[in-house]
C-alpha cells in the first residue's frame, strides 16, 4: 500500500510542476485585484483597484477600467465620505485613480449580463487621483470612430483601446508559444545576432547608420543571412531568433521598412522536414480562440503555382485558375490555333472570370488586350457566355455545338462568365495570361 501512495504523490508533484500556472496579475503591485476578475465569490472582501475612469454618472457611480476589464464603483453619498464623493464626482473621464472598498452584490434586477463583473460592484471607502486627465483629442471608446491619422498621432492613447490591448497581448502569447515549441520541444537555440554590421551585397537596400568616425557607417542588415552560415559552421545545427529586419525601400503591400520575422536555420534537413517543422510550429502556437488548424497544410509545387495561378505566391481564395486547353483545341480547324500548336513549345491557355460581364465592359476588355499586346506581344481573345447559354466569340463559328459544350465544361463556364484566351509560344503565352490572372485578382 505504501508504494502506490508514494507513486501517486510523485505523479501529483510532477503534474503540478509541468502544468503551467495561471498568470498572477497582482504580484509585485499594490492592488489586490484587477478590474476584470471580481465575481460573486469576492462579495464581502475589501479590495484595492487601480485604473482609468471609463464612465461617470451624476456623482452616483463610475466604471473603472484596466487592461483586464471593467468594474462598477459606487460613490458614497453619506457625509462621512463626502471627500471621496467630491473627489470621484469631479474627476474627469480617463483620470487614473486608486479605489479601496468592499465588494457587494448588485441589487436584484440591476445585474449587467454583458459585463463579466456585472453581478457585483465595489462600494468605495477611500480614493486617490493618481493622474488628473485633461481634455483628450478623442474618447477612449471602441464605438467612437477616429480617423487613422488621429489615432497614429496619439498612438499612446489609442493603445488603451480593447482591440489594441488584445493585439499586443496576443502577439506576446504567440511568440512565447513559438519559443516553447522550438526551444523546449525541439532543442533549438535562441540566438540574437547583431543589428549593426558592415554592408552585405545583394538583396534589398540597407539603411546606413553613421559612426563616430567621419565617412564611416554601419549598416542595418535586411536579414541576418551571414550570421546564419556562421552559426551553422560553428556547430549550432539548429537555431532561431525573433529577428528585426530593415529594408530601405518604399512600402508595398508585402513590404515595409522594418518588420519582425521568425528566422529559423537547420542543418542536415530536407524540404519535407522544414515543412513539418513550420506546420507544427504554427499548430502549437495558434491561439485557441481562433479555432484549431489541421496539418499537413495544402501545398503545391512552384511549377504548379505558376501553371495554375501565374505567380509563385498565389491567393487561392480567388480561384480563377489558368487552364491549359491545348489538347481540347488541337483537333479544331482554327488556323491561328494550329499555327500556335505547330511550334515545339506551342500552347493555349485560358482564364475564366466569374460574372465577368458585370465587371468588364468592352473598354475594359480592350484595355486588357492592349496591355497584353504591349507588354508581352501576346494577342488575347475573349469568350462570353450569354444568358441563354450560348457562347459569344470569334471562335464559335469554327466550333460545332458539341465542341462548344465541351469547351463550356472544360472551363466550367456559367452564365455571364468571361474567358480570356491566349495562344502561341509557351513562355510568351504563360507570361501574358499570368499577368492577366494576377491583374484580375
Amino acid at each position: 500500500m505504501v508504494l502506490p501512495r508514494l507513486l501517486a504523490r510523485a505523479l501529483h508533484r510532477a503534474a503540478a510542476v509541468s502544468a503551467p500556472a495561471a498568470p498572477d496579475f497582482n504580484s509585485f503591485v499594490v492592488r489586490t485585484n484587477t478590474c476584470g476578475e471580481l465575481r460573486s465569490a469576492h462579495v464581502g472582501q475589501k479590495v484595492t483597484l487601480y485604473g482609468w475612469i471609463q464612465y461617470q454618472r451624476q456623482g452616483l457611480f463610475l466604471v473603472l477600467r484596466d487592461f483586464q476589464g471593467l468594474t462598477q464603483i459606487i460613490i458614497p453619498q453619506d457625509e462621512a465620505h463626502s471627500h471621496v464623493k467630491k473627489l470621484l464626482s469631479n474627476a474627469p473621464v480617463e483620470s487614473v485613480v486608486r479605489v479601496t472598498g468592499i465588494v457587494s452584490p448588485r441589487p436584484p434586477g440591476q445585474e449587467n449580463p454583458k459585463m463579466p463583473t456585472g453581478d457585483i460592484e465595489v462600494k468605495a471607502e477611500t480614493a486617490e487621483i493618481l493622474n488628473f486627465c485633461k481634455k483628450l483629442p478623442f474618447e477612449i471608446k471602441d464605438f467612437i470612430k477616429k480617423s487613422e491619422a488621429l489615432r497614429m498621432q496619439y498612438r499612446y492613447l489609442d493603445l488603451r483601446s480593447l482591440q489594441l490591448q488584445h493585439n499586443l497581448r496576443l502577439r506576446s502569447r504567440v511568440v512565447m508559444r513559438m519559443r516553447e515549441y522550438l526551444c523546449n520541444l525541439h532543442g533549438f537555440v535562441d540566438v540574437e545576432t547583431p543589428t549593426l554590421f558592415k554592408r552585405t551585397p545583394g538583396g534589398a537596400k540597407e539603411f546606413l547608420v553613421p559612426s563616430r568616425e567621419p565617412g564611416k557607417f554601419y549598416s542595418l542588415p535586411q536579414s541576418p543571412q551571414q550570421f546564419k552560415q556562421l552559426l551553422m559552421v560553428g556547430g549550432l545545427d539548429r537555431y532561431f531568433q525573433v529577428a528585426r529586419c530593415y529594408r530601405d525601400e518604399g512600402s508595398r503591400p508585402d513590404r515595409q521598412p522594418e518588420f519582425t520575422q521568425i528566422d529559423i536555420e537547420m542543418s542536415f534537413v530536407d524540404q519535407a522536414g522544414i515543412q513539418r517543422l513550420i506546420e507544427g510550429l504554427l499548430q502549437y502556437s495558434w491561439p485557441e480562440e481562433r479555432g484549431s488548424i489541421t496539418t499537413p497544410f495544402p501545398s503545391m509545387t512552384y511549377e504548379e503555382a505558376l501553371a495554375e495561378y501565374g505567380t509563385d505566391k498565389p491567393d487561392t481564395r480567388f480561384g480563377m485558375k489558368i487552364v491549359d486547353i491545348s489538347d481540347f483545341l488541337r483537333l479544331s480547324d482554327i488556323q491561328f490555333v494550329q499555327n500556335a500548336l505547330s511550334s515545339p513549345r506551342g500552347t493555349i491557355r485560358a482564364i475564366c472570370i466569374p460574372q465577368g460581364v458585370r465587371y468588364l465592359k468592352n473598354k475594359d476588355l480592350e484595355s486588357l488586350k492592349e496591355s497584353a499586346k504591349s507588354q508581352f506581344n501576346q494577342e488575347i481573345m475573349e469568350i462570353i457566355r450569354r444568358p441563354d447559354g450560348s457562347l459569344k466569340s470569334l471562335l464559335t463559328k469554327f466550333l460545332g455545338e458539341k465542341q462548344q459544350l465541351e469547351l463550356i465544361q472544360a472551363l466550367n463556364m456559367q452564365v455571364d462568365d468571361v474567358v480570356l484566351l491566349a495562344a502561341g509560344e509557351h513562355k510568351q503565352v504563360v507570361g501574358g495570361i499570368s499577368w492577366l490572372a494576377v491583374a484580375l485578382r
